[in-house]
């Protein structure tokens, strides 16, 4: 009876290291991915390299962080979405707040007025970014990244990105896309 109990506790442990290594392993898996995501939050980016386009899920406000002024949780530039030149980027911005308006575009890195800085690329916003979308609501869009350089993730809302709703939007020269986030 001892050696019974003794086994099964020996297959219990053994069953117990198994599961661990499994979730350690995907822990370390999703780690790696090239479209992290934060906690409690989707997938931010997903790439298809044979048709050199990107899906980039924005959730404004998707967090209490920065008083709701966020992408997924991140604003001030934590967040940096890296794509190369050429592709095509699909945006789908999500407002997650149910105390502001907000809204999606990638602008230039110039100091923003009061609606915000300027686009940088053709079509790179929501429609009415500057009203932005109610509670619950979601829109689309999609432009070429066609120039290298360093762009912002922005809200156009009247004073947004001015208090911090803005992350990076980095155009390289080649490489992969990719999500990194700064430390907190």
């Amino acid at each position: 009876m001892a050696a019974e109990r003794h086994g099964r506790r020996r297959s219990l442990q053994h069953a117990a290291r198994a599961a661990a290594a499994l979730v350690g392993g995907g822990l370390a898996l999703a780690a790696c991915s090239s479209a992290p995501s934060s906690p409690g939050v989707g997938a931010v980016l997903t790439a298809a390299s044979g048709s050199r386009s990107v899906q980039l899920n924005l959730v404004a406000a998707a967090t209490g962080a920065n008083s709701g002024f966020n992408f997924d949780g991140y604003g001030s530039g934590a967040m940096t979405v890296s794509v190369p030149v050429g592709w095509r980027v699909v945006v789908t911005c999500e407002n997650a707040s149910a105390v502001f308006t907000h809204s999606c575009a990638i602008v230039r890195d110039v100091a923003p007025g009061v609606n915000g800085a300027p686009l940088a690329f053709a079509g790179a916003e929501i429609p009415n970014a500057h009203s932005g979308l109610q509670h619950g609501d979601s829109a689309t869009f999609q432009f070429v990244a066609a120039q290298t350089g360093r762009y912002k993730i922005a809200c156009l809302v009247t004073g947004h990105e001015l208090d911090g709703m803005w992350d990076w939007f980095v155009v390289s020269a080649g490489g992969r896309p990719h999500v990194s986030y700064a430390k907190r």
